[in-house]
């Protein structure tokens, strides 16, 4: 075939499923013929996803499949849902907040010229529902080792978000020695503190009832130290306790979901909650009491000694995901770029469209002035202590 059929939509051939599991079939088969999947897209992550926030009134699954059409082989999968923003019907990753990183499963064959996914996005917007608006966020530059194909399309742009990936090789106390003397110090001064405490130790939970009441403590945690930052705390929404128990309940024997806590007694001083997958390992969710445990860090302690137990177990890469926050500076991750793809589908998506990419533009704009963003930041900073 030539060249010149590949830009051709009709080249591509899209399924588009509502049910998960004959999809989730599809591209486990994928999967051992050499598709990558991200950790938020793997199978158990999915499953706990559409079964209980995908189900919400207003989303509607949409598993993409998109093959060759003369031969079948398979290219690109998509985890979307068609949801309702107000007005707007917007097609989107299966996200709502809780994936830190939105991927495409992508296949060996998957195209990465640009005129070869304008064609295939072409072939998929014929498949797709009616909707307004096209919003996927949170993308990262690769997939595995290769390049994420969706950054070829057009509007694709820089995140104002990234993530925090640190890389560890086989020699862990090696890895910790090479962060900053004052953080290592600080956690060996940390951990002395903490183990005075009658009965102090690390725990890696594994049974499900016991899980449960760590995940009802890291939720309280969690809410105390956020509203007390007085921002607002989304995760009691619905939906949101019932995804994470659902990755509690169908992940921990398998150890695709990882839940670890420093505990005293009976007291959940800290909680750590997060995935794995091979020898990556990402952290989603984490609480830390306050008070008479805060001068011994308890959330930094709770990672490290979680990251020292994984790396026993085969884990190289361990993934702070997005957030800027202090806690994670002093282990020095790497900075992930992620990009964003918002388009319209329709004239109502138009003024929403524009809005991001004036966004995206004011964003770079300010980024190349430091001084008066720092400037911004401490007089939002002020506003925010006038108005408490």
């Amino acid at each position: 075939m030539s060249p010149a059929d590949s830009r051709d939509p009709d080249h591509y051939r899209v399924t588009v499923e509502r049910e998960l599991a004959p999809a989730l079939a599809r591209w486990h088969a994928w999967e051992r013929d050499g598709a990558v999947i991200g950790l938020f897209q793997r199978a158990r992550w999915l499953q706990a996803w559409y079964a209980t926030l995908g189900a919400q009134a207003g989303r509607e699954p949409l598993l993409v499949s998109i093959e060759r059409s003369e031969d079948g082989r398979p290219l690109l999968a998509l985890p979307l849902v068609r949801e309702r923003r107000g007005r707007l019907r917007c097609i989107s990753f299966a996200d709502a907040g809780v994936s830190d990183y939105v991927a495409p499963v992508c296949a060996p064959d998957c195209p990465e010229d640009p005129a070869e996914m304008r064609a295939l996005f072409a072939a998929l917007r014929r498949a797709l529902p009616a909707a307004d608006l096209w919003s996927l966020e949170k993308m990262p530059g690769h997939v595995g080792e290769r390049r994420n194909p969706l950054l070829q399309l057009q509007g694709t742009r820089p995140s104002a978000l990234f993530g925090n990936p640190v890389s560890v090789g086989e020699d862990f106390d090696a890895w910790r020695f090479s962060r900053e003397k004052t953080h290592r110090k600080e956690l060996e001064r940390s951990w002395r503190v903490f183990s005075r405490h009658p009965q102090a130790r690390w725990e890696r939970i594994e049974d499900v009832g016991r899980a449960m009441q760590v995940m009802d403590a890291l939720e309280a945690l969690q809410r105390e130290a956020i509203r007390g930052k007085g921002w607002a705390y989304l995760l009691d929404e619905p939906g949101y306790r019932e995804f994470y128990r659902d990755l509690l309940t169908q992940g921990l024997s398998g150890g695709e979901t990882v839940l670890t806590a420093l505990v005293a007694g009976e007291e959940i001083v800290a909680a750590l909650l997060g995935v794995r997958h091979g020898d990556e390992y990402a952290m989603i969710r984490i609480g830390n009491a306050a008070g008479e445990w805060r001068n011994c860090s308890p959330g930094r302690l709770v990672i490290e000694r979680t990251m020292a137990a994984l790396h026993a177990q085969g884990v190289r890469r361990f993934d702070f995901t997005i957030g800027d926050y202090a806690y994670k500076r002093g282990f020095q991750p790497d900075r992930l770029d992620l990009y964003e793809s918002v388009r319209a589908l329709s004239w109502r998506g138009w003024p929403h469209s524009l809005r991001a990419r004036l966004l995206h533009h004011a964003r770079t704009w300010l980024a190349r002035r430091p001084q008066l963003k720092e400037r911004l930041l401490a007089l939002r900073a002020r506003g925010g202590a006038e108005a408490s």
